[in-house]
């Protein structure tokens, strides 16, 4: 099928049981290989979006606007939670796709049981039948667990049609777990037990630890005791020796789904179905079914001393990475160090975004990479538009499986990461979450630093700000006045400062309310504003007093009467008709910006020819003693 065709089947998991889901997810590459199916697994922390309620939810649910969607598997168990489950159904059953729902019972779902007894039954039968082991220590899960109780009994079951036993006292818990494996085999032997022929298991990671534990001993195993697990997860078969097991049958399950997908009927939607998944039963070394490789066992050895220098060196370039962002407030920045990092993992394609802070429609690209080569990606429209819109990298055959992950914290999302692969194995898939887990903390810090930075300049706004008009007030004006003379290009000019008062505010205060003199105020503050806008800066510096600075060519002095006309006229048209008129008392005063030594001297002037143009006009005066004159 050519790969322009290949449709999307999204799988949603959680990352609680990482080992289970990398096996599912690598057998599933295996499966859609050639089949005109991409696999895209749209991962989460199960906390995170429990924790935050139904806005992670909705924005957990963007994840999945693909382009060529034709399924759903939800892997019900990893996720658990009914409320995520369920969302997910009701998108998929309105697109009128199909719902694969592995481990879980949903109604309207293609609901997919693994065949649990069938397959222990399988794993207990060959040690008890094949290998004659009819001293068994049974390695339970939980105790009360309704899978581990009814694996402890079908092992008694068996060895009793064979006329043996399994006593109380060789049943012990490892919770599924090494830590508590490792207690419950020291407490198994300092209580008198003795060494067994096998040891049975109910999963594999058990199993290890078993092996673990006897070979610290000096017991060997398959030589001197036999050890089984069940399960079928990667480290079983990575392990020295690997373990015998049984494992669901991923090909009968993925070959199943795929025909179904390609051979769907969108009436079937809401329709619910029930498979069950049989297992295949695997015998390796520590049965002794298969002969150890010492040329494997190197090979093995090898491959994690590769694999932990490549470990030790993608943390520390991560770890400098996230040195380098604590202080960083800037995305293009981020962007830039991102690439940096991400050269050293040759993935076919990387697309991570971060969320914008005002408008969380949109998400900026920080990282757009295809196979080393990292260029500029375009923003999007987080609600609208898919995460993997490229068709190229639907139809690129290096990239096998897509994973994408909201980068979150406690509180909010900040964006996600879209990740291409061609292989995926227990490493490649630690090294997404390292990726996920480390662009979290660089957005986190970025983000954060975005809104101190914020913050601060809130703060300085406030300190330097008038608040009734927004103009700067004294301090500001000095700070801001101060840095404009000081740049190259202004050195030849003229400073013009202006001192300003309103004219007869006290009046419009007693007669019509201090709400219409601060009206009146912010009125003349913005024709203020207009007028200064290309050459000055204005400020307010309490009541009724203003001050402002021009800067130009020539002094402006002279213009006093002109710009006083002019900054009226404005006033009058921003209020409107009232029936008062808002006039100023203005006095200036000009220097060249290189005899400009100190502002305080030069605003002492223009007050000074302030108090000449108050006294000449006599426009407060008038106020003050009562005798408006309606002009």
């Amino acid at each position: 099928m050519n790969l322009a065709d290949r449709k999307i089947l999204a799988v949603c998991a959680s990352w609680e049981d990482v080992e289970n889901l990398n096996l599912m997810l690598n057998r599933l590459i295996e499966a859609t290989e050639g089949r005109g199916i991409l696999p895209v697994c749209v991962a989460f922390d199960r906390s995170g979006v429990e924790s935050r309620g139904g806005e992670s939810l909705l924005e957990f649910m963007h994840a999945f606007e693909l382009p060529n969607l034709a399924g759903f598997m939800l892997l019900g168990e990893m996720i658990r939670t009914d409320a995520i489950n369920q969302h997910i159904i009701d998108f998929a059953q309105k697109k009128r796709l199909p719902v694969f729902m592995l481990e879980r019972a949903y109604e309207g779902c293609i609901n997919m049981a693994f065949a649990y007894r069938d397959g222990f039954e399988q794993v207990a039968r060959h040690m008890i039948e094949e290998h004659g082991c009819d001293d068994i220590v049974m390695v339970a899960g939980i105790k009360g667990n309704s899978y581990s109780e009814e694996r402890i009994s079908l092992c008694r079951s068996i060895l009793e049609e064979h006329g043996k036993t399994l006593p109380p006292e060789k049943v012990i818990y490892g919770e599924y777990w090494d830590e508590p494996t490792y207690r419950a085999l020291d407490g198994y032997f300092a209580s008198g037990g003795k060494l067994p022929r096998a040891f049975l298991c109910a999963n594999d990671a058990m199993a290890i630890a078993v092996s673990i534990y006897l070979s610290e001993r000096n017991i060997m195993v398959p030589d001197q005791v036999l050890v089984a697990g069940f399960d079928g997860i990667l480290p079983g078969e990575n392990h020295v020796p690997t373990i015998t097991t049984a494992r669901p049958d991923f090909g009968h399950m993925y070959g199943r789904m795929i025909d179904r997908i390609h051979h769907w009927n969108p009436e079937d939607t809401g329709k619910t179905e029930v498979w069950e998944i049989p297992f295949e039963f695997i015998p390796r070394e520590s049965c002794g079914c298969v002969q150890g490789d010492a040329f494997t066992s190197t090979k093995k050895s090898g491959e994690l001393k590769i694999d932990n220098l490549i470990y030790t060196r993608h943390i520390r370039a991560m770890g400098n990475f996230i040195r380098k962002t604590l202080s960083m407030s800037s995305l293009e920045k981020l962007s830039e160090q991102l690439s940096t990092l991400f050269s050293g993992w040759p993935n076919p394609y990387y697309y991570a975004a971060v969320l914008d802070g005002k408008d969380r429609n949109i998400a900026h690209c920080v990282l757009h990479g295809r196979h080393g080569l990292f260029v500029p990606g375009t923003d999007i429209c987080w609600r609208e538009t898919p995460v993997t819109k490229e068709q190229s990298v639907r139809n690129d055959p290096a990239i096998r499986i897509l994973m994408v992950q909201l980068l979150q914290n406690e509180e909010e999302t900040m964006g996600y990461l879209v990740s291409g692969m061609q292989e995926w194995n227990l490493r490649e898939q630690e090294r997404f979450e390292e990726e996920a887990l480390f662009l979290s903390a660089a957005f986190n810090a970025v983000i954060g630093n975005q809104r101190l930075q914020a913050a601060n300049e809130a703060i300085l706004r406030m300190a330097e700000h008038d608040y009734l008009t927004g103009l700067y007030n004294r301090r500001g004006f000095l700070r801001e006045l101060e840095a404009r003379l000081q740049a190259p290009e202004m050195q030849e000019n003229v400073l013009t400062l202006f001192a300003m008062d309103m004219d007869r505010l006290k009046m419009i205060n007693d007669v019509y309310g201090h709400q219409e003199g601060d009206y009146a105020i912010q009125c003349l503050a913005k024709a203020l504003e207009q007028v200064t806008a290309e050459k000055g800066i204005c400020a307010r510096y309490g009541g009724d007093e203003f001050a402002f600075a021009l800067l130009d060519r020539e002094p402006l002095d002279g213009k006093t009467e002109e710009i006083r006309q002019e900054i009226e006229e404005k006033a009058r048209a921003i209020c409107g008709k009232k029936e008062y008129q808002i006039s100023a008392s203005i006095g200036a005063t000009a220097c060249t910006v290189a005899e400009c030594v100190s502002l305080d001297q030069i605003l002492a002037k223009a007050d000074g020819a302030l108090y000449a143009d108050k006294s000449k006009r006599g426009g407060r005066r008038k106020e003050d003693r009562g005798g408006y004159d309606g002009k």
